[in-house]
């Protein structure tokens, strides 16, 4: 979580973004997503690569065309990226959030909105990925430049 900051500070004093899919962070969110789980009485989920690779890409797509949403740029959704990283879906769930900086602060947000809530709870989804983007600056109302996505899938 510690590198997010860092990545993000060296991100303003150098003028570019700052993306990762980094470990400590996954780490974090992992067992933020299973704590949340086993309390539901759900079965944990676990990191697949591909899944934190393309959330990490879908973020920097966000962060550089500084707009929050499912579809990127090229119009594709999360099953198409998904599948051009070579993950066989049987379902799947996205998550997008902007401006918080540290893993429990967008966790609390998708956590107090239903429908993010949902995706976590999923009872189908067996495996997560995640990925953030960050950049100097910041949005209308004052809000960070740091985007997130959570992808929850399950193979087929």
């Amino acid at each position: 979580m510690r590198t997010i900051l860092l990545l993000l500070l060296s991100a303003l004093v150098a003028g570019g973004p700052a993306m990762a899919a980094d470990p400590g962070t996954q780490q974090a969110m992992l067992a933020e997503v299973n704590a949340v789980r086993g309390g539901m009485g759900l079965p944990p989920v676990r990191l697949e690569p591909r899944l934190s690779r393309t959330a990490t890409q879908h973020s920097r797509d966000m962060l550089e065309t500084g707009r929050l949403g499912h579809q990127g740029r090229d119009g594709s959704d999360p099953g198409q990226r998904l599948s051009r990283a070579g993950y066989r879906w049987s379902t799947y769930r996205e998550n997008v959030a902007a401006g918080q900086l540290h893993p429990r602060e967008v966790m609390y947000s998708w956590m107090t909105s239903p429908g993010h809530r949902a995706n976590i709870l999923a009872p189908d989804v067996t495996q997560m990925g995640i990925g953030f983007a960050g950049g100097p600056g910041v949005m209308a109302g004052g809000i960070p430049r740091m985007f997130w996505t959570m992808v929850l899938a399950a193979p087929r």
